[in-house]
This record gives C-alpha cells, sequence and structure tokens, in this order.
C-alpha cells in the first residue's frame, strides 16, 4: 500500500531551498560577516588607545611646568635618568653648559665645611655666578663630583660656566691662561691685577700670604734667609708673563713667582751682590733687592740702570749723603694713607702719587719714617716694588767708578724720552736741572 507524503517536511524543504537561493543571490553574507567582526574590534581598541594617549599627553603637558618648578626646587633629582630625560625633552636649556653672564668681575664666596652641593648651587644662584641650580648640578654629576666639593674660600666669575665653577671648587687644573705681572709694581698693585684675571684664587689669600708669609714658605727659599722677620714678600714677587692654570691656589702662584726670582737671581749675580760693599759691609740680597725696587722706579733705559744704581751706592757708601729718593716718599705716602683700604679697593687706588713739594717736606708716620730717605741716612725699610732682573743686576754691577751722585730726567730735543743727566757735583746737577728745564719748559 502507498504512504502520502508528509506536508510538514515538504513545507520545510521548501522554505529551505528558497533560504538557500536568497543567499546566492545576496553572495553569501552569512560567510562574510564572521571576518569582519574582529578588524571592527581592532579599530575600536586601536581607537580607544589613542584616544586615552592624547588624554595623557595632553595631561602631561598641562602638568609639565609644574613639574618642572618642583625639579628646580629640587635640583638634586636631576641625578635621576627620568627627570633628567624629561628636562632634556621639556627644558634643555636649563642643563646648558653656559656661563650665567659676559661680567668677568669677581665674586668672593665662602663654602662653609658640610656644605651639600644642593646648598653650595643656592649659594651660586644667589650670588648670581650660576643660572641654573640645574645645570650646576649636572655639571657636579658629569664630573662625578657628588658630595666632594672642598670648602674653602674662592674667587669666581659669573662669565665661567657651570663646570668650570665645579672644577674651581675641587681645586683641579683648570685651563691654562696668561697673566703678566709689571716690573716697578707694589704688592697692592699686582693683587689688585689678579683680581681682574680669570684666576678663581680668593685674592685677599693671595695679599695675606704676600704680606705675612708664613714662617714654612720663607724656609722653602734661600734667598729669602736675610728677610727680616716680619717683612713681607714686597721686591720678590718677581715681574714676568706666566702661564698658569686657571684654578691654582694662592699659595701655587706665590710659590711659581718665587721660584721664578730664585731662578732669574743666578749664582754670578748672587757673587757680585756679596761683593758689593753697602755701608762698610757685604750687601745682602734683601738690601740689593731694596735698591733695585728704587732702581725700578726711577729707571727708564737699560744702560741708564748702573749708572743710577752707582748714584744711589755713592750715596750710601758717603758719610754725609741720603738716598733723597723720591719713589720713597710714594710708596710711603701711598702706605699711610691707604693702609685701611681693603684688598677689594686696591685696584681704584693711585698708588705712585706726584708729590706735591719738596722732598725734605713731606712728612711721614713714625711707622713708616724710614721711607723719609731725603731727612733718614740708610736704605727705606723694605723694597718699594717688583724689581725685575735687570735692575737686581745692575745693583750688583753697579757704575760706581763713575763718581755719580745726582742724576735728573732729560728733555733732548724737547722730548722726555727716559733719558737723565748725571753729574758728580751739586753745581753740575744745578746746571743739568737748568739745562731739562730749558729743554722742556713747565706748562
Amino acid at each position: 500500500m502507498s504512504r502520502r507524503p508528509d506536508p510538514t517536511w515538504n513545507t520545510d524543504e521548501r522554505r529551505n531551498a528558497r533560504i538557500r537561493e536568497l543567499r546566492d543571490q545576496r553572495g553569501g553574507p552569512g560567510r562574510h560577516r564572521r571576518p569582519l567582526q574582529p578588524l571592527v574590534l581592532l579599530a575600536w581598541f586601536s581607537g580607544v588607545t589613542v584616544l586615552a594617549g592624547l588624554l595623557l599627553f595632553g595631561g602631561f603637558v598641562l602638568l609639565a611646568p609644574s613639574l618642572m618648578t618642583w625639579v628646580e626646587e629640587h635640583p638634586g633629582t636631576i641625578d635621576n635618568g627620568l627627570v633628567r630625560d624629561f628636562v632634556v625633552w621639556y627644558q634643555p636649556d636649563a642643563l646648558a653648559d653656559a656661563p650665567a653672564g659676559a661680567d668677568g668681575r669677581r665674586i668672593t664666596i665662602t663654602v662653609e665645611p658640610g656644605s651639600t652641593d644642593g646648598e653650595i648651587g643656592e649659594l651660586l644662584l644667589a650670588q648670581g655666578l650660576i643660572r641654573s641650580q640645574l645645570a650646576f648640578q649636572d655639571a657636579v654629576r658629569r664630573a662625578s663630583r657628588e658630595g666632594s666639593l672642598q670648602a674653602g674660600v674662592y674667587d669666581l666669575s659669573p662669565a665661567m660656566t657651570p663646570s668650570q665653577i665645579v672644577a674651581a671648587l675641587r681645586q683641579e687644573a683648570g685651563e691654562e691662561i696668561t697673566i703678566t705681572i709689571r716690573e716697578g709694581w707694589r704688592l697692592e698693585e699686582i693683587a689688585a691685577y689678579l683680581a681682574t684675571t680669570r684666576l678663581t684664587l680668593n685674592v685677599d689669600e693671595f695679599a695675606g700670604l704676600a704680606k705675612s708669609p708664613p714662617g714654612d714658605l720663607i724656609a722653602s727659599y734661600d734667598f729669602l734667609a736675610s728677610l727680616p722677620v716680619g717683612a713681607s714678600l714686597e721686591g720678590y714677587l718677581y715681574p714676568d708673563t706666566y702661564r698658569v692654570d686657571a684654578n691654582a691656589t694662592a699659595r701655587d702662584l706665590v710659590d711659581k713667582l718665587l721660584g721664578t726670582f730664585g731662578l732669574r737671581l743666578t749664582e754670578e749675580i748672587r757673587a757680585q751682590i756679596a761683593a758689593t760693599t753697602l755701608g762698610g759691609s757685604p750687601m745682602t740680597i734683601h738690601e740689593a733687592v731694596i735698591l733695585a725696587s728704587i732702581v725700578e722706579r726711577e729707571a727708564v733705559l737699560d744702560d741708564e740702570r748702573p749708572l743710577i744704581a752707582g748714584a744711589y751706592i755713592n750715596r750710601l757708601n758717603t758719610p754725609g749723603w741720603r738716598l733723597d729718593a723720591d719713589p720713597t716718599l710714594q710708596y710711603g705716602l701711598a702706605t699711610a694713607e691707604h693702609a685701611s683700604a681693603a684688598v677689594s679697593e686696591w685696584g681704584s687706588i693711585t698708588w705712585w702719587a706726584q708729590l706735591l713739594s719738596g722732598g725734605r717736606e713731606v712728612v711721614l708716620p713714625d711707622a713708616l719714617i724710614g721711607y723719609q730717605t731725603y731727612t733718614h741716612d740708610g736704605l727705606p725699610p723694605s723694597p718699594i716694588s717688583a724689581p725685575r732682573i735687570a735692575s737686581i743686576a745692575a745693583v750688583a754691577a753697579a757704575s760706581t767708578a763713575d763718581g755719580y751722585y745726582f742724576f735728573v730726567a732729560a728733555c733732548p730735543g724737547g722730548v722726555r724720552d727716559g733719558s737723565h743727566y748725571f753729574a758728580q757735583t751739586l753745581a753740575q746737577h744745578n746746571a743739568n736741572i737748568a739745562r731739562a728745564n730749558a729743554e722742556c719748559p713747565a706748562a
């Protein structure tokens, strides 16, 4: 017997066939829906990530000024790599190894024992020696000198870079510079000049060593053996051009000047000095330096130095005669007038002012009366300037045989050329004065 078809099955079959037909007409959308889902998710996630990054970056930019302020208030944090990277990104100039300015003036600072790097940075910033504590702290870090900067008194300059200041505070070798100490300068002029250089040594310390040299310093140089107790180094700081380390200490420089003096003072010159009689006794090195310092202030032409030295030695070796040396009066007057001047003021003082009266009328205080060589016998108590070796050699081999006792500045052809007219007698000297005045009448 035959079975009738199931109407339900026929209906389902027709429905499924219709669905397959529609899918074929639409290009199979069912097959492509699933591959699109991961791409959508990836795009959504990327968008969210970018948006979050933009928000974070924007917030970081907004917070950067505050963060930079915090770093500047805590300069020690520059040692942290992340902090340094931030500063390099946000404000690289803050770490530049550049001077605070072009002003070369010297500023004295005192680094107290136990001072931290941060405290030293604050001191430098307050004095205008650096423009950024971060730059200073970074210079300390780059030099690997954290916590090792030395206490002391330093003369620094705004024209120095942070790295140069760090080197100075460690008394390390720095840039080699040239200095020139002029012949005929007195001790105060030398110190005042040093204050204008790029040396970082403390000028007050240099002046103190030169004014009151310690015993171990004096004992280091045999030519100081005849230096009177309590005497300064006036006359022994040899005038010359030197190449010196910018970070040399005051003691280093004093040793360099004294060492050069010793080299210039040859055995031949020493022997000639000892063979010269002064006041009935062999001349000492100290007496020779005193006399040479006066010759240095009087002489201009090298060939006249032995003649001027000879005139002075003839006076000193002749009873009843005195030096009558104007430079000693100038030295005594300036010393009396500026005895209380601070070292920082020495550069503004005129140390060799012209005399306003005759030599015998000049009045000096009792403590300096020995520099009144018109009324007091013998040499002044100390040298009055830094003589070059030519003046010391001139004293050692003075032309005493010419018998000169007088000299006056000449004016040949109406020109002051530094030469002098020499005389054996007062009458000849007065004639030379009249001659010079006729050649160059007073204005």
